[in-house]
């Protein structure tokens, strides 16, 4: 086949779109490089002709069309020029280019610029993230961001035959500061530190249960320490490896730091792009979330013998399908084929015992506490048990001396506020008055989770209908009613005016005029510019605002750090612009925000999160607006106040939030409505909270044997149960492999339009994709600035469909070049349509499917 071929469906496809008139006025344009008979002729026939004097002439190629790109944009023919260009940029693509000369020198850091060229705005990392599993092994970073660079010295050496481990083992023996310093500690322990240090190393598998900011990382790092001195010393020729686990990744950065305090450690952070099994053979402590484990694990490349000691930091996370629980299946259950005596030490690192799962929390604490240790091989809590240790710990780690509900009995709104609200509820009644089956929305609150939940099932009815009218009914009906409960909470305007920019992506989004959205989107602007207008004229007011702004007067200078907490990313940014805005806090409140790195909302690259928090730590502000990022792990300053608002999760977070406000004579308050959900939750939290210290209190003086037998049988009970589960698992991959490839249809879940045939789809590991031509012919490809070199993949860009609907990310596997492009598709965007059938059929996530079986790629 004539290798122009593709690149003259994608000529053919533009001058389908274009007019008459456009093609005489590319003609005019064309001037003298085209005979004279075709200049003023705009008819289809005399424009493929046109097209092929321009080829003739060699003013055009599959590997130069700028000439007809300058034509198109003067014509202002910008999506027909757009179009053009994205193609090309595929065409070198399907060769990886060679580095810059001056990027050879850090592979590490591997940034592939293109050309300059007028590319596509870079999408969000939500946008290119192909849709895995909750056990993916690809996630892929926003746009800008890099690997955070960590790179420590190479550990001093060290003398372990002069080392003895005494202090460690014995209590009777003394640990002295001239004894740390022999560790080459860079702190010497506190008196309950070594306590716990002692407890863990006596008793093998342990949770050390601590409150917030008692210093768990430090006494993990030293019990690595004891770990690392004493292979050295008895069996100097093993490698040793540990591997500290952290539940995010924003975390790993600041702990990997802390165990290089501990000295002689040679520790190393895996990063997005790298696996544990590289760093293994070349590093005594590897920092990585459980995932990347997890996924070694699954492929083989590292076996639990090979590890002497894990540490799993915020254990209370093992509930459900956490990355944690799955790497505890490896090591307790013999399905997995891991069953060795060389199993590495297990010590958890948590400030409760309180459970996530929510069964679990219907249990006693104590059952709690039992089930935790059976999640974890463990039978010993380490806890202060010393009286004077206790002591030490409740004068070195300060609680607040205010903690108290500051709420609103009866939130005030001025008659504006429900003029204008009255205005957007008639907004919604008039769209949803258009959808079928709207009856199934009588009897739900305007935006209450029922509301929209039921919301989400008509779309997708109407998804698999491929109802597109209706769907976009449902499209504008969510993104008006999704942040509907945020007016009692938030500046009503700026409450709208995200709205309203939602709702311009949205209308943007599509590549082609859609009656119903052109419809629904001139009503909404319309509306929403006029409760705008009167907003400017006659502000809202909100005593929950009030209330807010009151306290930070009183709290809030140049000597003091504060901290709010809301419950979204939405919350973060809009406080925050609000609060750096009110005429009562200027000079007063300095203000930034942080949030995690994959909201749809409002989102920051890890780098972004560590300069906020540097600039918070060196008071280039004084107030920090954050998410539950920080109510977890991450290591902020210790700060006069702490207000937690409209914001109330589990007693969990209850403890870690109050805990953040550590310094003396600090205040910790909760802004909320009297009587409100979050008002009766928090109450339920320190009953919970006051149930979790007796449960603790109780355990020091228990019957330890009972407590370990009662550990033994949750522990075969939990085995038993993910026996089943494994069992289920292999048998589903049994049924669907014994279903086999079905024919069929891949379509878009937006717009009903045929993407592939299902024969053209294929997975490697948890991700499914599509590397066929005539596929990225028939879609538009948004490529990158800069492609990212991440994990095994070269990451281009973002594949969408005509109507804008996302379909997965652009990218190559690198140690597979001649796979060539490939899309990896988000399996919540598509659907299916088997043998012909005239219904479709679509799954939340890839491991859902049970209809049809997948080719897996096979390695070579």
């Amino acid at each position: 086949m004539n290798e122009d071929f593709d690149f003259r469906v994608v000529l053919l496809k533009i001058q389908n779109s274009l007019s008459d008139t456009d093609r005489k006025q590319l003609h005019f344009l064309f001037g003298e490089d085209i005979p004279r008979r075709l200049q003023s002729d705009g008819s289809l026939d005399t424009a493929l002709e046109t097209l092929q004097t321009l080829f003739d002439r060699v003013k055009i190629s599959r590997n130069n069309s700028d000439y007809l790109v300058h034509a198109l944009r003067a014509i202002e023919r910008h999506d027909c020029a757009k179009r053009l260009l994205d193609y090309q940029k595929l065409v070198p693509a399907e060769i990886i280019p060679s580095l810059p000369a001056e990027q050879q020198q850090n592979q590490a850091e591997v940034t592939l610029v293109l050309p300059s060229l007028n590319v596509s705005k870079t999408p969000s990392a939500q946008e290119i993230v192909d849709d895995q599993d909750e056990n993916d092994t690809m996630h892929l970073p926003q746009a800008d961001a890099v690997p955070i660079r960590f790179n420590p010295p190479e550990p001093d050496p060290m003398d372990f035959n002069s080392i003895n481990l005494e202090p460690f083992e014995d209590s009777s023996q003394p640990w002295t500061e001239e004894y740390s310093r022999l560790l080459n500690l860079k702190y010497h322990p506190r008196a309950y530190q070594i306590e716990i240090i002692r407890n863990a190393i006596c008793n093998g598998n342990t949770i050390v249960c601590l409150r917030t900011g008692s210093g768990k990382t430090f006494i993990a790092s030293v019990i690595i320490k004891y770990y690392f001195i004493k292979n050295q010393k008895t069996n100097p020729d093993r490698k040793f490896s540990s591997l500290f686990f952290v539940p995010r990744k924003a975390i790993r950065l600041q702990q990997a730091k802390a165990i290089l305090d501990v000295g002689n450690l040679r520790v190393q952070i895996c990063q997005d792009d790298q696996t544990i099994d590289q760093l293994i053979d070349t590093n005594h402590v590897i920092v990585a979330t459980p995932q990347k484990f997890a996924n070694c694990l699954n492929k083989e490349t590292i076996r639990l013998c090979q590890i002497n000691l894990m540490i799993f930091d915020e254990c209370h996370n093992t509930s459900g399908g956490n990355p944690y629980c799955e790497i505890m299946k490896y090591y307790l259950c013999p399905l997995k084929k891991q069953n060795t005596t060389e199993k590495p030490f297990m010590i958890g690192l948590t400030a409760t015992i309180s459970a996530k799962d929510a069964i679990e929390k219907r249990e006693s604490l104590e059952k709690n506490l039992v089930s935790l240790c059976s999640k974890l091989a463990c039978k010993n809590i380490s806890t202060v048990c010393d009286k004077n240790n206790i002591d030490e710990i409740n004068s070195e780690i300060k609680r607040p001396t205010n903690d108290q509900f500051q709420y609103v009995s009866k939130v005030q709104y001025n008659s504006y506020f429900d003029e204008y609200l009255k205005t957007f509820q008639d907004l919604i009644k008039n769209i949803k008055y258009h959808l079928d089956s709207r009856e199934l929305l009588d009897g739900q609150d305007i935006g209450s989770s029922g509301f929209v939940g039921q919301l989400v099932l008509l779309k997708q009815t109407f998804e698999k209908k491929g109802d597109m009218n209706n769907i976009i009914i449902c499209d504008y009906l969510l993104l008006l009613t999704k942040k509907y409960s945020a007016f009692n909470n938030l500046p009503f305007d700026m409450v709208i005016q995200y709205i309203l920019q939602k709702i311009e992506e949205y209308y943007k989004g599509y590549q082609q005029s859609v009656p119903m959205n052109n419809v629904l989107y001139e009503r909404c602007k319309a509306e929403l510019d006029k409760i705008l207008e009167k907003h400017m004229e006659n502000s809202t007011t909100n005593s929950k605002l009030d209330t807010l702004v009151d306290l930070l007067k009183q709290h809030a200078s140049t000597d003091t750090k504060g901290l709010i907490l809301v419950q979204t990313t939405f919350y973060a940014k809009t406080l925050c612009d609000y609060l750096c805005n009110h005429s009562k806090l200027k000079n007063i409140v300095k203000a930034t925000w942080i949030v995690g790195q994959n909201s749809p909302d409002h989102s920051l690259t890890l780098r972004d999160q560590e300069e906020r928090l540097r600039q918070f730590r060196e008071d280039e502000y004084n107030l920090l607006i954050a998410t539950d990022i920080v109510q977890e792990g991450l290591d902020i300053p210790t700060c006069s106040y702490v207000i937690r608002y409209e914001f109330v999760s589990d007693e969990i977070g209850t403890i870690q939030s109050r805990g953040r406000a550590r310094a003396q004579n600090s205040s910790y308050y909760l802004i909320t409505e009297l009587d409100s959900t979050n008002h009766q939750r928090e109450k339920n939290n320190k009953i919970r909270e006051e149930n979790m210290e007796i449960a603790i209190d109780q355990w020091r003086t228990c019957d330890k044997d009972l407590f370990q037998r009662n550990v033994e049988e949750k522990t075969k009970s939990l085995i038993s149960g993910w026996e089943k589960d494994l069992t289920v698992e292999m048998q589903q991959k049994a049924a669907l492999q014994k279903i086999g490839k079905k024919n069929g249809l891949i379509c878009c879940r937006k717009c009903n339009r045929e993407l592939g045939e299902l024969a053209w789809l294929k997975k490697r590991n948890t991700t499914y994709f599509i590397n066929n031509r005539e596929f990225f012919n028939n879609n538009e490809c948004k490529l990158l600035n800069a492609y990212k070199n991440f994990q095994e993949n070269l990451v281009m860009g973002d594949v969408k469909c005509t109507c804008g609907n996302s379909l997965g990310g652009c990218l190559k596997f690198i140690d597979r070049p001649e796979l060539g492009t490939l899309c990896a598709l988000k399996c919540i965007q598509i659907k299916f349509q088997i043998d012909k059938q005239s219904s479709f059929i679509e799954f939340p996530q890839w491991s859902k499917n049970n209809c049809f079986d997948v080719e897996e790629l096979e390695e070579i």
